[in-house]
């Protein structure tokens, strides 16, 4: 029998022989008579019943072992097989190989000893004396161990022998040792080696029975549950039960007892000291040597399928996992969707669920385990991904909304909107599911859009944040959706609410996507009766109406008059927030208080739009009682809102034919009703610090005044009178003069820190900008509406009230010049700081009533403020631009132009041109800050646009701001006649010329250069190239027409040769040119741009202005006659700042005309000179220099150019540094073309041309008259070079 046999085979024992008889089976003791078994019930067990048969029978069943006859007499001593088996027998043939190895070991010499140690040495190796302990270490433990004793039972002495020679059945387990994240427990290490109980005592207790058993739970703690590694599960490893904690404390093992619940714990090695680690290193190679490995690893198969090629073999690492800092570094979230750290994704456990997924060994789900696991048809996995997404979505929009955001993940810095629309598109693909799979979907659609961006108030204007977005979100398609989800009512109502903020974010983004909110059939009804027309009183389970709601509304309002039209009629039902006051409403007082603020916001903007004003009309009785709270409220936004709805409606009741219908409400209501006395009583018990309160209010009074002027008696002296009585005390000393300081104060602080404001911030701190603008703003109108006339330039006798001017001045002053404009971009920042225009456009009313503000003065201010004024202030301009032309008389122009250009019809000649320019579009017409009887009737919208445009359009909604050059856009008209919009919708009353037109253009360009300039204002005037490009205009409207100039008749056809707009453009060039540099003139010092980005607002992105440059070149050749200022239009583009294509183009295309341009050098239209001569030109346009000075072609500026460049690229001491073999060859030649082929004067200045780099430029002809020690040096370098001949003829000209 072979020893794997042997090994399947448990311990044999022989029974003793017994005579006794066996007893019949006692089951068929009581049979009865008829043979057949006795009826058993089925409701007592089998166990039970043979319980009962062991007591009924008197002979119980036999304990003892039945005899068995041995066929052959037992020999005395065992089987020589199961002798060396044995472990006794072991132990013993053991002994005596010691002793006989010690005896002849003993009588061995020493230098036998030695040659026995080498040959031990040579087939064993150096490591024998390990091998040796290991053996010995693997054979004490594997040694056989007495059983252990149970407690209260007895072990006869016979026994104990026998189960010493016990064979076992179940091997030990090689693994449990060499694991080391397991502790040894000597429990296990025994598991199948002791005998099982019925080998250690042959006595059994009895069985309890059934009366007498007890179902006992053992007492456990949670001190006595631990949590392990968790090793991957695998169908190929045994299950083994969980070993206690070893007796040493290990921190990788933790007790639920103390296991953090918000830690994560990590799979750390059980920390073993080093001999431990080395014995468990040697008991692995011993198990590994006589145990296969595991199945299904990469041991396993080398063993099974290459025996032969080594472990170490190259050829089969591929079976070897690979390490983990091979694996390329995948970003891992877990459930939350925070970033796991790399470090730790190998360590943590696996039961926290993060697994799930293709690569078990790291912990967390990278972002296409996500996307991927968001599809899938478990409904729970589905969820659990979706709620990732979330959180991977809100890290991502804090990380984008705040640059310093502590959890940026780094790796995704740049991918945000491309993951932004992957997520989103997970979102909205399950959001039509039911369960927690639809609302994990629509929270996160609810992070992409709402959670995202960060909060603007959108009511005034579109954000345009996600125009991507919103494409990839099909917004019909995704409201249709919202619609059947709402009108389900199968949401919780945390959805169902998140739901209306998508809506409402979606609404803001711009006016398009708020008609497409408008149209969807039944979304709006569906929204009402879901949010706001919930039942009165409200049920104790029913949800209160959502505030939200009538914030879409508002913004629904505000995009077009369209949609305030429809909305009217849902508005009635709305009136139940106005009937029930906040004390009797059945909702909560704030909730009550926020519905009927937010009620009254869309009544005023719905008034705006002088609609649905018959309210007031309608309800009186409930608006009165309103009026009464709103004075007794301690809500300042409630306060604020009513303010405002008063000014609405009187604005509506100024001009009652403005409303739609018309007398929708009157002035006699109006008078009536008592609110010009009413709102200024709200006015009672607030503080100078309630900022918002007062400039509400006193927007109510201007409005009220304003209205009185235009229809109650004697211009409203009464109402006039009446009001002042109430307020010009507190003006003058009291909580209004304060609350104005207040504002003033304020608004610089704000002011000063704008600039180190973090970007995230600065939204914010326009917001406050824009708050304290509007207290200013409405005192200066209210000052202005008490006021006894509305002529500008009647003097006034007395101010109405006090307020601080001076201040009120110097503020203005550093608003208009202050930096904040280029921080003012987006629509939303815009309609934040349209009170701080209208602050400016009031004030410059009020200025011309101060006392020492002359006409050119008020002149500056107005020009100052129209360049400043944003979309929608388009009234304030038109005012502005009307009383600064106005003043331009030809008694104020006085000797800047001839009397002769304002005969026919004065300004009016551009005047419509400069009104298209501030409106181009008239079908849009944007709502003022401040709502009058005109802009109720015309107005479109009340939003301003998301951005404003760069470039002059006919599909412009708004010119505002004005570029600096919107003075010349007549000419620009007249330049495309053809298909400019101005010219087809002339008044039948205009009659001017091209000539007229190009006349009084420039002529107000001059007048109001020289203005802003005297008031020190410049950084308002044209920059040079703006007005070379002016004036490149006034030239080329020439080109493409069919006529030319005739100087035998005298026709003088062409625009330019006007003699008055010659002198304009020549008066306009002048400051600019490098003789007014050279005097300091304060124009040729302003800070400049090049002519391509001069030219954007009237080319635009698609015409680059080297193409105009070719063609005004090609003009000048054709018609030009060496017209002076047409030839020093062609010199700013040769400027080295520019690209060499210019310089290619007149120095070698155009090269003939070099001769007709002969601009002298103080009339260069520059900055400096040295940006003509420096850097040093190179290659192939110093041969184009060099031909047109041997031909004479050049002179005077050209010239000079010529000469200097290929004089430095000739002499060493003014060439560049650095130069290589190559240069100095062309150096050289360069000379002896100028020597040989020039004529004197060419051959004289290049030798004697001398100017430093770094220094003073010396104008001509001094920069040919200089000497010192670089003559001589020039003379030796010109010797080397031409010889001695060449040279003898030169040495006048060294000498001079």
């Amino acid at each position: 029998m072979t020893s794997t046999e042997r090994s399947l085979i448990g311990s044999v024992f022989e029974r003793k022989t017994s005579t006794a008889p066996t007893n019949p089976s006692p089951r068929f003791a009581n049979v009865p008579g008829s043979g057949f078994p006795a009826v058993q019930h089925r409701s007592k067990s089998a166990f039970a019943r043979a319980k009962e048969e062991e007591k009924n029978v008197g002979n119980a069943r036999p304990t003892n072992v039945p005899p068995i006859l041995p066929t052959q007499p037992a020999e005395p001593t065992q089987p020589r097989e199961l002798e060396v088996n044995s472990p006794a027998n072991d132990d013993y043939i053991r002994r005596q190989i010691s002793e006989e190895n010690e005896r002849r070991v003993a009588n061995m010499s020493q230098d036998e000893r030695e040659q026995e140690r080498h040959e031990i040495i040579e087939q064993l190796g150096n490591g024998v004396g390990d091998l040796l302990e290991r053996v010995r270490a693997a054979r004490s433990r594997n040694a056989p161990k007495v059983p252990a004793v149970v407690e209260d039972m007895s072990v006869q002495k016979e026994q104990v022998p026998e189960v010493s020679r016990e064979i076992p059945i179940v091997s030990p387990l090689p693994g449990l040792a060499t694991r080391p994240n397991l502790s040894r427990v000597k429990s296990l290490e025994d598991f199948g080696k002791r005998a099982p109980p019925i080998l250690v005592s042959r006595t059994r207790p009895p069985t309890p029975n059934k009366a007498s058993r007890k179902l006992r739970f053992a007492a456990l703690t949670p001190d006595d549950v631990h949590v392990y590694e968790s090793a991957p599960v695998s169908p190929k490893r045994k299950a083994l039960p969980l070993p206690p904690p070893p007796d040493t404390r290990d921190p990788s093992i933790l007790s639920l007892g103390t296991f953090p619940q918000n830690g994560l714990p990590r799979k750390r090695p059980l920390p073993i000291s080093p001999e431990g680690l080395r014995a468990d290193k040697h008991e692995q190679n011993i198990a590994n040597g006589r145990s296969e490995p595991e199945e299904g690893t990469p041991e396993y198969i080398r063993r099974r399928y290459f025996p032969d090629v080594p472990a170490d073999d190259p050829s089969v690492s591929w079976m070897k996992p690979s390490s983990f800092n091979s694996e390329p570094v995948l970003l891992r979230f877990d459930l939350t969707g925070a970033l796991i750290p790399a470090e730790i994704s190998a360590t943590l456990p696996s039961h926290l669920g993060l697994h799930h997924h293709a690569d078990g060994d790291h912990a967390g789900y990278t972002l296409d385990d996500v996307f991927l696991l968001s599809r899938s048809t478990v409904p729970a996995q589905r969820a659990t991904m979706l709620n990732v997404l979330v959180g991977i979505a809100r890290r991502l929009g804090m990380q984008v909304r705040d640059p310093h955001y502590a959890a940026t993940i780094t790796e995704l810095q740049g991918k945000e909107d491309e993951l932004r629309r992957r997520i989103l598109a997970a979102g909205l693909s399950a959001m039509n599911e039911k369960g927690g799979v639809g609302i994990r979907a629509i929270e996160v659609v609810w992070e992409c859009l709402v959670g995202w961006d960060p909060l603007f108030d959108a009511d005034r204007a579109e954000l345009d944040l996600a125009p991507a977005i919103m494409s990839a979100l099909q917004v019909p398609d995704f409201l249709t959706q919202t619609t059947e989800l709402l009108s389900q009512s199968a949401l919780p109502p945390e959805s169902m609410a998140q739901l209306l903020s998508i809506v409402y974010r979606l609404s803001q983004e711009s006016n398009a996507v708020a008609e497409s909110i408008m149209t969807t059939p039944r979304l709006l009804p569906t929204l009402l009766q879901t949010f706001l027309l919930t039942p009165i009183p409200p049920p104790p389970d029913a949800p209160l109406p959502n505030p939200v709601a009538l914030q879409l509304l508002i913004v629904l309002a505000s995009s077009s008059r369209t949609n305030a039209t429809a909305l009217c009629e849902a508005t009635d039902a709305l009136l139940r927030f106005i009937t029930m006051l906040p004390p009797t409403s059945p909702f909560p007082e704030p909730l009550a208080t926020t519905l009927l603020t937010q009620t009254l916001r869309l009544y005023s903007t719905l008034a705006s739009y002088g609609l649905y004003s018959h309210i007031a009309t309608t309800a009186a009785s409930y608006f009165t009682s309103l009026s009464e709270y709103a004075v007794s409220s301690t809500s300042r936004p409630l306060k604020v809102a009513w303010a405002g709805l008063v000014e609405a409606w009187i604005v509506c009741a100024t001009d009652p034919h403005h409303t739609t219908p018309p007398h929708e409400i009157l002035w006699s209501q109006v008078i009536s009703w008592g609110w010009g006395v009413e709102v200024l009583e709200l006015c009672q018990g607030i503080t100078e610090a309630e900022v918002e309160v007062w400039a509400a209010v006193w927007g109510a009074a201007s409005a009220w005044l304003e209205g009185a002027r235009v229809n109650g008696i004697r211009g409203g002296e009464e109402e006039r009178a009446a009001s002042l009585s109430a307020i010009q005390d507190g003006f003058n000393k009291g909580v209004e003069g304060r609350a104005v300081g207040v504002a003033l104060e304020s608004l610089r602080a704000e002011l000063a820190q704008i600039n180190e404001t973090p970007q995230a911030e600065r939204y914010q701190c326009i917001q406050r900008i824009g708050v304290q603008a509007r207290v200013l703003s409405s005192a200066v109108r209210l000052w202005l509406a008490c006021t006894p006339t509305v002529t500008t330039n009647a003097p006034l006798g007395a101010p109405p009230f006090d307020l601080p001017f001076a201040e009120l001045s110097s503020l203005s002053a550093l608003v208009v010049s202050h930096p904040l404009w280029s921080l003012v971009a987006r629509g939303v920042e815009q309609a934040a700081c349209r009170s701080l225009t209208s602050f400016l456009a009031y004030f410059h009313r009020l200025s011309r009533h101060i006392p020492g503000t002359s006409p050119d003065l008020w002149v500056a201010q107005g020009l100052s403020i129209l360049s400043k004024l944003l979309p929608g202030d388009e009234d304030h301009a038109f005012h502005v631009l009307k009383v600064v032309l106005a003043v331009l008389t030809p008694q104020f122009i006085g000797a800047l132009a001839p009397p002769s250009i304002l005969e026919r019809g004065g300004w009016n000649a551009n005047k419509p041109f400069l009104d298209y320019t501030i409106r181009p579009n008239r079908e849009v017409y944007l709502s003022p800050s401040d709502v009058t009887p005109e802009s109720i009737m015309r107005c479109t919208t009340l939003r301003l646009p998301s951005s404003s445009f760069t470039v002059v359009d006919e599909h412009r909604i708004t010119g505002l701001p004005l570029s600096s050059v919107w003075l010349t856009s007549p000419i620009d008209h007249l330049l495309r006649s053809g298909s400019s919009p101005v010219f087809k919708a002339l008044p039948s009353s205009w009659d001017a010329s091209e000539v007229d037109v190009v006349r009084t253009s420039l002529l107000l360009v001059k007048v109001i250069q020289e203005i802003l300039l005297r008031y020190s204002l410049s950084h308002f005037a044209l920059k040079r190239s703006e007005m070379v490009f002016t004036c490149m205009k006034v030239f080329m409207l020439e080109h493409g027409q069919d006529q030319a100039y005739s100087p035998a008749t005298g026709d003088e056809e062409e625009v330019f040769r006007d003699v008055v707009v010659s002198s304009l453009m020549s008066d306009l060039l002048a400051p600019f040119t490098l003789g007014a540099a050279s005097a300091s003139s304060p124009t040729s010092k302003l800070p400049d741009i090049d002519l391509e980005q001069a030219s954007l607002p009237f080319l635009g992105q698609g015409t680059p202005f080297y193409q105009f440059y070719t063609d005004f070149l090609g003009l000048y050749d054709a018609i030009s006659f060496s017209h002076p200022i047409f030839a020093s239009l062609l010199i700013p583009p040769l400027a080295l700042s520019y690209p060499i294509d210019y310089r290619r183009l007149l120095w070698g295309d155009f090269a003939h005309v070099l001769r007709t341009v002969r601009i002298p050098v103080d009339q260069v239209i520059a900055g400096d000179l040295r940006d003509f001569l420096y850097p040093i030109e190179k290659g192939e346009i110093i041969g184009n220099y060099t031909g047109a000075l041997l031909q004479g072609t050049v002179d005077e500026f050209l010239r000079l150019v010529a000469v200097h460049h290929v004089a430095c690229n000739i002499w060493p001491d003014i060439r560049s540094e650095g130069v290589g073999v190559e240069q100095k060859d062309v150096a050289k030649k360069l000379l002896k073309v100028v020597v040989e082929m020039g004529d004197g004067r060419t051959v004289r200045e290049v030798l004697r041309y001398r100017q430093v780099r770094g220094e003073a430029v010396i104008y001509p002809p001094a920069c040919f008259e200089t000497s010192g020690e670089w003559i001589a040096d020039r003379a030796e370098f010109a010797h080397q070079v031409l010889g001695g001949e060449l040279h003898e003829r030169l040495q006048g000209v060294f000498n001079g």
